[in-house]
């Protein structure tokens, strides 16, 4: 079993291995179960939760009746927490000003590949840089769920530069 995998067993079914504050990890996986089973785990130790994600925000609160998470759609739809995924300047505030709330925070983005169709990739880079700098100077903690065959060897390796990564069993 690989340190990745034994990583996940550990903070699924408890051990010795934990997430580390002010790290961001890539879960590599084909549905974001594996990445939304850690981000739960850290909302039950009391970190903030921020959910981005392609799934509308009611299928998420309902598939999770008693934690409350704070859900941010990526959509072009207009309505009260959905964002534009070609406005990475709003989602960067959002993120940031989640991370300055005080305490512990998680965040899982679920939709890159989203972000990734809708930017050009030199912003789409930035944009996750810069993110992987804001959690790596506090005690926040990114999770990065992907499927790493929607992405471009080189695009992946950039996503995998600063992270931990988190490989499927």
């Amino acid at each position: 079993m690989s340190d990745e995998d034994e990583l996940f067993t550990s903070l699924l079914f408890g051990g010795g291995k934990e997430l580390e504050d002010g790290r961001s990890y890539v879960v590599k996986e084909k549905k974001p179960e594996r990445g939304l089973a850690l981000f739960l785990n850290l909302v039950e130790k009391g970190y903030r939760p921020l959910l981005v994600t392609r799934q509308h925000p009611n299928h998420v609160r309902k598939g999770h009746i008693g934690v409350e998470i704070r859900a941010i759609w990526l959509s072009t739809t207009l309505g009260k927490d959905y964002f534009d995924p070609h406005n990475l300047t709003a989602l960067t505030n959002v993120v940031v000003a989640h991370i300055g709330g005080g305490g512990k925070s998680a965040i899982l983005l679920d939709g890159l590949e989203y972000l990734m169709i809708n930017n050009e990739p030199a912003r789409l880079w930035k944009f996750v840089e810069y993110l992987n700098e804001v959690v790596a100077q506090t005690s926040a903690i990114l999770l990065i769920s992907v499927d790493e065959r929607t992405f471009e060897p080189r695009d992946l390796a950039l996503l995998e530069r600063n992270a931990v990564v988190i490989e499927r069993p």
